[in-house]
């Protein structure tokens, strides 16, 4: 466990970060771009999605296992629901759930509707009646108060810790940037798409490897997001715990 909160475990999540992203624009670099996105994106059934679930899940019951906070039973109990239902939503989000569940509702408004419904586009739209809207906008409500609650109430510690060299502080900063990176390389396709940023006669040959690579870096953000989560509970359950030894990063 010392090798997760030493003096120098803060720069753990940094090269994993780097590794990892490197690691799948490696593949990229020497799979069939047809092979690559079977092997990153097939629905929820590919290899990397398989193995993405499966860490997401356990952040629950590593929560209750490993406590990342300090403190009281009840706090300790309080942050340990917050973390098992954001685990929760990550793999509603990764199963897509809450898009069957829509289709369940309200089939004749997944068929006739362009897109996919969770979009700020069917909110404003004036032809889609108010039930779906409210059922769209409560998961929207839910999703962001989950993960923008702790994210508020813990910024101004992971902030401090960054320039402390905290290691939770780096690994949540490299949790952060993957999300960041996928949210990236999910829009990229559409947005070169749209703007015609690649020569429409390449689409099917430089923008399908382009394509492929954006799709690795997605799905691959995504299992390194989950990765992450695991580490940082496991450093703050080593620095927070009562029977931790004495360190100063528990001073944070």
């Amino acid at each position: 466990m010392n090798i997760l909160v030493s003096k120098k475990a803060w720069i753990l999540a940094p090269l994993l970060f780097v590794a990892g992203f490197g690691f799948f624009a490696g593949c990229w670099a020497v799979m069939d771009p047809v092979t690559l996105v079977e092997s990153f994106d097939a629905d929820g059934h590919s290899m990397v999605e398989l193995m993405t679930l499966p860490l997401f899940a356990a952040i629950a019951p590593l929560s209750w296992l490993c406590c990342p906070v300090g403190g009281s039973r009840r706090r300790k109990v309080f942050w340990c629901l917050v973390f098992s239902f954001l685990a929760f939503m990550a793999l509603v989000r990764e199963l897509d759930w809450h898009k069957q569940w829509f289709a369940i509702i309200w089939p004749e408004i997944t068929e006739t509707f362009s897109g996919t419904v969770f979009k700020m586009r069917f909110l404003r739209s004036g032809d889609v009646p108010i039930l779906p809207k409210l059922f769209v906008g409560a998961f929207f409500a839910v999703f962001f108060a989950a993960t923008l609650g702790p994210l508020l109430y813990f910024f101004r510690r992971l902030l401090k810790g960054l320039w402390q060299l905290h290691p939770v502080s780096w690994t949540m900063a490299a949790f952060g940037a993957s999300g960041v990176a996928v949210q990236t390389f999910d829009r990229l396709p559409s947005i070169l798409r749209n703007n015609k940023i690649l020569d429409p006669a390449l689409m099917d040959t430089s923008f399908g490897t382009v394509s492929a690579l954006f799709t690795a870096l997605e799905e691959g953000g995504e299992m390194m997001m989950a990765i992450f989560a695991l580490i940082a509970i496991l450093q703050a359950h080593a620095i927070y715990s009562p029977d931790a030894p004495d360190s100063s990063f528990a001073e944070i």
